[in-house]
């Protein structure tokens, strides 16, 4: 078993993560909204309260409900971002206005909030929808996607099973025969939440094959389904495959390309400096470097290769930087080194950033 599949359950009929989901949507509730309503949001904004003759929804303040109401309220061509940096804005300039400006979205627009009940018998926002929403079974919408990719060239209905997402979003994995790349793929099938919000769309897993190297993983770019119109599995398989072959096309193209690329000593010494890496995975590192060279060469291929080998089998790295060094090595060989350094550091909420520091840092 591979690094990339350690927490993978296996299919079981009746007993799998897309039956639970099933029959956890089979529980939910729904409350039309089509009375005067309250909002209250929580003094550190991370709560919503949502009150309607006496019937209290409680939902968490993230991603999902933050983009269906602010899209709603400020612009649906938004993206998430200025959604967030609006909504953010608003709750610490004032509060009560934002508030409003919630209720009013539930006021113009014809909307129903699907909750659940905890343990504790509070009512829990578990997603918004239109009337134009389309329910979709995720166990029917898997045995139909089964059927079509028996007439499939490139999809084996193989699973080599499920897992839960960044985001507790259920994904499959299955076997993608796409011979005479340097790759291997894997189809991995999200299965939407009817949360009003989701799609289903394919995260491709991606290893490199002669090592079983794990790349940072790719959603694709083609054909998300949202619910709102029927499926038509034929063309989200046709669309999504042609996707995944063409991706597999570019990273040939970027492999033999990185052979030919030679490294500078001088930018490997800078990407050095820059790694947020315990001194002993940084000699790693090196150490791992110097083995690949001697394969094939002082190459980009060798400083790519020589990162993901450590994300994907390096037990003494920590998971988090075994993460971070499989997507440098990634972005290493889809751009090269010379972009990957010249590339502004990002910093997180809490002030850290990323596995390369910016130019010119110096820590303290």
């Amino acid at each position: 078993m591979s690094v990339i599949e350690k927490n993978r359950k296996p299919y079981i009929e009746n007993d799998n993560l897309v039956q639970t989901l099933v029959d956890r949507e089979k529980k939910l509730r729904q409350l039309d909204i089509d009375l005067p309503i309250k909002v209250q949001l929580s003094k550190d904004g991370k709560r919503i309260e949502v009150i309607q003759n006496n019937v209290v929804l409680n939902g968490e303040v993230k991603r999902p409900l933050m983009h269906q109401l602010g899209g709603r309220a400020w612009g649906q061509n938004q993206d998430f971002n200025s959604i967030n940096s609006t909504w953010k804005e608003k709750f610490y300039h004032n509060c009560a206005e934002l508030e409003e400006e919630l209720e009013t979205v539930f006021r113009r627009h014809e909307l129903s909030i699907r909750y659940e009940t905890d343990s504790q018998g509070q009512n829990q926002i578990y997603g918004i929808v239109t009337p134009h929403f389309v329910d979709v079974n995720q166990i029917e919408f898997r045995e139909k996607f089964i059927e079509q990719t028996r007439q499939s060239t490139a999809i084996i209905p193989e699973s080599y099973g499920l897992e839960r997402g960044k985001y507790d979003e259920v994904i499959e994995y299955f076997k993608f025969d796409s011979p005479g790349f340097q790759t291997e793929f894997r189809y991995g099938l999200v299965y939407a939440r009817n949360n009003g919000y989701e799609a289903y769309k394919v995260n491709w897993e991606r290893l490199v094959l002669i090592c079983k190297n794990g790349l940072k993983g790719w959603r694709g770019t083609k054909n998300s389904w949202k619910h709102t119109k029927a499926i038509d599995l034929s063309d989200f398989i046709a669309a999504t495959v042609e996707d995944g072959i063409g991706n597999q096309r570019f990273l040939e193209e970027r492999i033999m390309a990185s052979r030919d690329a030679q490294l500078s000593k001088d930018k490997v010494s800078e990407l050095m400096e820059r790694l947020s890496l315990a001194q002993a995975s940084k000699k790693r590192v090196a150490e791992r470097l110097a083995i690949e060279t001697d394969a094939v060469g002082y190459n980009e291929w060798a400083l790519s290769q020589a990162l993901t080998w450590l994300g994907s089998h390096e037990k003494a790295i920590p998971s988090k930087n075994q993460q971070q060094l499989t997507g440098l090595g990634t972005d290493v060989l889809e751009h090269s080194l010379d972009e990957v350094l010249e590339e502004e550091s990002k910093m997180f909420f809490d002030g850290s950033y990323g596995l390369v520091f910016p130019k010119g840092f110096r820590r303290s």
